[in-house]
């Protein structure tokens, strides 16, 4: 299995979104991007271009209707965009919209899906892009992915039986409970497997980003500044062996 684990602060809404990103496609860091973009993933495609898909959120005051009229004035003012407005589409989390996009690049034509969102005055937008040509046996999995888009309260709430969830709310819940007998350096390195085995075991159906969110989140409460404070006096800390806090690496 391979994570990759983006350390920032988690992200800062009364709800956690999430969707199911398609089968083998790799989670990436997004770079010179919008500060809007959270998260993407990317496939395997036929030339160097490679299909992906990734989930931005803002904060809006306006409805729908309006929020579309300014993304196609947005596309269209690129010159040599195609926009269409396919109608509503059912996701998870409600009834959004279903936009399509065609575009060219130096790899060839772009074909572009947009579900969007808009819920307690927050557009969630979930795009996939993939070369035109490689659209055809691609769409039926891109779609699914746009209407997996969810927003749930918390995340142990989507797991679909109750032992699952009441094991991973134990697991949050019992993250600062060290023994005095442990020290904190291995208190933390214990929980973390831990965590990786209660990702791996009971999210195996939930889909990448979801389980990205879940080591996320864990990792930070893990290594937090609350249990430095209840901390018993220790050697100095050592880099941990799976995860350096400053960088980004890529779990096996």
């Amino acid at each position: 299995m391979r994570w990759i684990v983006l350390y920032f602060p988690l992200f800062l809404y009364s709800s956690v979104c999430y969707f199911t990103p398609p089968a083998d496609w790799e989670c990436c860091q997004p770079k010179n991007m919008s500060p809007h973009i959270q998260i993407g993933f990317v496939g395997k495609g036929s030339t160097e271009f490679r299909p992906s898909i990734n989930l931005a959120v803002e904060e809006v005051d306006v409805s729908l209707k309006t929020y579309l009229k300014a993304v196609k004035q947005i596309h269209l003012a690129q010159g040599n965009a195609v926009w269409r407005d396919l109608g509503p589409f059912k996701v998870a989390a409600g009834e959004g919209r279903l936009i399509q996009l065609c575009s060219f690049s130096p790899c060839g034509e772009v074909e572009m899906f947009q579900a969007i969102l808009i819920r307690d005055h927050q557009a969630y937008i979930l795009t996939a892009a993939a070369l035109k040509k490689d659209t055809p046996h691609l769409k039926e999995t891109i779609l699914k992915s746009l209407a997996s888009l969810s927003i749930v309260p918390n995340l142990w709430t989507p797991l679909p039986l109750e032992e699952q969830r009441l094991q991973l709310q134990d697991f949050f819940s019992s993250i600062h409970t060290r023994p005095d007998d442990i020290a904190l350096n291995d208190w933390n390195a214990m929980q973390w497997i831990q965590l990786q085995k209660i990702v791996e075991k009971e999210g195996s159906s939930m889909g990448s980003h979801w389980q990205f969110l879940v080591l996320k989140d864990g990792y930070a409460e893990i290594y937090s500044k609350k249990a430095q404070r209840v901390a018993i006096p220790a050697a100095s800390p050592t880099p941990h062996p799976i995860i350096d806090s400053l960088s980004l690496l890529q779990l096996l």
